[in-house]
């Protein structure tokens, strides 16, 4: 694992100058959109990524969360986007329903 740098989902998933994209690219919550890539944060200060064009589907969705505090437990709901590619799938879970909406519309249009 590099502390820094920027890592295919897939070996074969591999771009030329990732680092050019991801400077480019929009951010939405804590992901990233290039031109090329979706990037996703990984350990330390590092990057995996999923080329654009080989992302097979998303979908829209919810994860529920169980939490607990000092005062007692609650529920908790969060949009989702699940990114499908290769032979694997991505679980993106963003705070804000507006945002869930901006990274799925964005995903489905460079699909």
């Amino acid at each position: 694992m590099a502390f820094w740098g920027y890592r295919p989902v897939l070996p074969e998933f591999a771009i030329e100058d990732p680092g050019k994209d991801f400077r480019g690219s929009r951010v939405i919550e804590q992901y990233h959109l290039g031109e090329r890539a979706l990037y996703i944060p990984d350990k330390g200060f590092s990057w995996r990524y999923i080329p654009l064009d080989k992302i097979r589907g998303v979908i829209p969705g919810r994860e529920s969360r169980d939490e607990d505090s000092a005062m007692g437990g609650y529920h908790i709901e969060l949009p989702t986007v699940r990114v499908i590619y290769g032979s694997g799938a991505e679980v993106l879970t963003v705070e804000n329903k507006r945002a869930a909406e901006e990274l799925f519309a964005l995903l489905k249009r460079k699909q």
